[in-house]
């Protein structure tokens, strides 16, 4: 049973009974977000509205047609076996200039405008998240289904064929906190690891922005799983924190040039660092999996409104929805 003093505004009352998370979210995929959000300990870097570092706005880039994209996004990005094999130590991997600032340009103008039509602003959001862009934009579908990065997911995981689960909006707005520490295995209800996830940043992004902090080393999440979740206060991110410290574990925390990407494993210990600057920091993540995966047998309350990603495809079946479309080969 749930403990009294346990609280949160943000869970739904009816997963806000008990302490256990072996069962469904209740909420919609956006409250989601806002709950997770506020799992995030920022008692070490607090973020203070008055100190807010000035960051430029991106300079504009000549915009690329259409054309000009599919012919950049089809185009293969050479990978050397010494990248595959850094990947498969470290869990994660960062190359420069997999995009250009042009493409990345159009794609940050293009996001925001989808977003902002239907999310007006609103000085009291931290955190904006919006999925399955594809969707509604031929511009993000075309990096979705892009072959370049379908094929460099499928060669970082040693796969023969990589399905999408979902694309991903993430915009931390200035003065948001952190993202707590995770590894999206634990939140994605798909029955394998061979999962990976491009975090596209569409700007350049400084460590004060909020960047990705990636924890080096393939084992690290088995020190992770051994600490209890605490779906109602910051316990679980600071205890993830402080392992992390003691154990002495390196964790990357160097700025993303613009047209950098990373891939991370779906057992990478991850999180992300709050925005002490007075500019969105937007990225675009891409999830792949391996084709023939199938949904676990009892998604769990931090996979949250899973089905949103692939409709109608039940517990312990094959993942193969419209939404998951094999984009590589």
């Amino acid at each position: 049973m749930k403990s009294s003093s346990n609280q949160n505004s943000y869970l739904p009352s009816a997963n806000a009974k008990t302490d256990s998370i072996d069962e469904a979210w209740t909420g919609t995929n956006e409250q989601w977000w806002n709950w997770y959000i506020s799992l995030a300990d920022n008692s070490q870097q607090p973020v203070a509205p008055e100190k807010l570092i000035v960051q430029p706005e991106q300079a504009q880039n000549k915009v690329p047609t259409i054309e000009e994209l599919r012919k950049e996004l089809a185009k293969p990005f050479p990978i050397s076996d010494t990248q595959i094999q850094q990947f498969q130590t470290d869990s994660y991997i960062k190359i420069k200039n997999v995009l250009s600032p042009e493409a990345l340009f159009l794609l940050r103008k293009e996001l925001k405008k989808l977003f902002e039509q239907y999310n007006p602003p609103d000085p009291a959001r931290q955190f904006s998240s919006r999925e399955l862009l594809w969707l509604e934009s031929e511009i993000a579908r075309e990096f979705v289904f892009s072959k370049k990065l379908g094929r460099l997911a499928a060669e970082l995981l040693g796969v023969a064929s990589v399905r999408v689960y979902h694309d991903d909006f993430l915009c931390k707005e200035t003065g948001c906190g952190r993202t707590p520490w995770h590894y999206d295995s634990q939140h994605y209800p798909i029955a394998s690891n061979n999962i990976g996830t491009m975090w596209i940043p569409l700007q350049s992004t400084p460590k004060e922005m909020g960047l990705l902090e990636l924890a080096k080393g393939m084992e690290v999440y088995k020190l992770v799983r051994e600490i209890p979740f605490d779906k109602f206060s910051q316990n679980h991110d600071r205890a993830i924190s402080e392992m992390l410290q003691s154990r002495g574990i390196a964790i990357d925390r160097e700025p993303f040039e613009l047209g950098e990407i990373s891939f991370h494993h779906c057992l990478n210990v991850h999180g992300a660092g709050a925005n002490h600057t007075t500019q969105q920091r937007i990225a675009f993540g891409i999830s792949y999996f391996e084709n023939g995966a199938c949904v676990v047998d009892a998604p769990k309350l931090i996979s949250g409104d899973w089905q949103k990603f692939m409709p109608g495809v039940q517990p312990s079946e094959p993942i193969s929805s419209f939404y998951n479309p094999i984009v590589y080969p």
